[in-house]
């Protein structure tokens, strides 16, 4: 008789359905371990495609304005200031009167020289006269020769005295033209350093300073290493445009303006203590925004290079082995390529291998992404 058949009735159907239990408990385990993990979700990021466009090269540096000319303006006489004709900082012309001096002594000046040389002209013709009537008694043996040479060196003392006078008069006429004192160039004048009622002093007493801001001047440095790309350029017969904007130092002012003009000069040295090089770029100024003193970014374009791959700058990651795009594949997955960045513009960077035109790169969510990883590129 057999172990099972021994056992009651309802303890043997007890230990069947432990053994079915046991059995489809075993059976179940196996087949889920047979099934495949569900593939991972694919990761949201943003990605552009890399654009063949023209690449313009430009050279950048910091820089401040200068006036095109600065002018200080004194006074040519000693006198007393009589009255002013512009306010202070304000715009004038070339030609515009500044100041006056007192005239009242200069042209008492003049009216002296005008009549000391009515006198002595006639005191010359009048010698002439003689001269000339001794020269005929001479002829005729009435006068002897050395009157007659008297009268001759008196006549040619009388000439030279006039011709003495008339430049005395002449100096007179310029001394009282400059108490008329007026701006030699068109400009912002600065202060006025000197009040009406002051005795100026001829040459040394600065009565106030011009800038001529219209054009006017930029000058900002670059380093060395970029000195070969400019004189390339430069020079060549085309105009060099370069613009400027308010120093990024100055917190807020970025984008008040920008400025376009051309430049005018590359110095004729190298800084040796820093390795930088001025340059010089002139700009029309018409609506005043850039002023003397002002510091400015600048930033010169010398050429366009057509047809060069770019992406953003954010779409490159720095690794150890170097630099890497995340690259989309067809079947939206990432692979790492390996990349060769040239030179930033604005935002973007150049492609000088390793991409080509169209191929999509990932612009956010590298941290996330491996060769393989599937991924989904949304809009925001």
């Amino acid at each position: 008789m057999k172990l099972c058949d021994a056992l009651p009735l309802r303890l043997r159907d007890t230990l069947v359905l432990i053994l079915a239990a046991t059995l489809a408990a075993l059976f179940s385990g196996c087949s889920k371990g047979d099934q495949k993990p569900p593939p991972p979700a694919p990761i949201e990021i943003k990605a552009v495609a890399a654009q063949a466009k023209d690449a313009p090269l430009y050279v950048t540096g910091i820089g401040h304005v200068v006036p095109m000319r600065t002018v200080t303006v004194r006074a040519q006489i000693t006198g007393y200031l009589k009255s002013i004709h512009f306010e202070e900082g304000a715009l004038v012309k070339e030609g515009d009167r500044l100041f006056t001096i007192d005239p009242a002594p200069f042209e008492a000046r003049v009216k002296n020289a005008d009549a000391t040389l009515k006198k002595d002209r006639a005191t010359a013709e009048q010698a002439g006269r003689d001269f000339k009537r001794y020269d005929e008694l001479l002829t005729r043996k009435a006068v002897s020769v050395d009157d007659m040479e008297q009268r001759r060196t008196m006549f040619e003392q009388a000439t030279q005295q006039a011709l003495a006078d008339e430049a005395s008069l002449r100096d007179a006429k310029i001394n009282l033209s400059y108490c008329f004192i007026d701006s030699p160039v068109t400009g912002a004048t600065s202060y006025q350093n000197v009040k009406t009622g002051n005795l100026v002093t001829a040459n040394q007493d600065q009565l106030t300073t011009i800038n001529q801001v219209q054009p006017i001047l930029v000058q900002f440095a670059i380093p060395e290493k970029d000195l070969p790309h400019v004189r390339k350029f430069f020079g060549k017969g085309n105009d060099l445009p370069v613009t400027v904007k308010p120093s990024s130092s100055a917190k807020g002012t970025a984008d008040l303006f920008v400025e376009t003009g051309k430049l005018t000069v590359v110095n004729n040295t190298v800084d040796t203590k820093t390795g930088m090089i001025l340059l010089q770029a002139e700009f029309p100024n018409n609506d005043l925004m850039l002023w003397p003193g002002q510091f400015v970014d600048a930033r010169l374009a010398l050429t366009v290079e057509p047809g060069t791959v770019m992406i953003p700058t954010q779409a490159v990651a720095s690794r150890q082995e170097g630099q890497l795009a995340f690259v989309i594949k067809g079947d939206n997955t990432i692979e790492l390529r390996s990349v060769q960045i040239g030179r930033e513009i604005g935002n973007e960077v150049t492609i000088v291998s390793g991409l080509k035109d169209g191929e999509m790169v990932a612009t956010t969510g590298q941290l996330k992404l491996l060769p393989g990883t599937p991924v989904k590129i949304v809009d925001k």
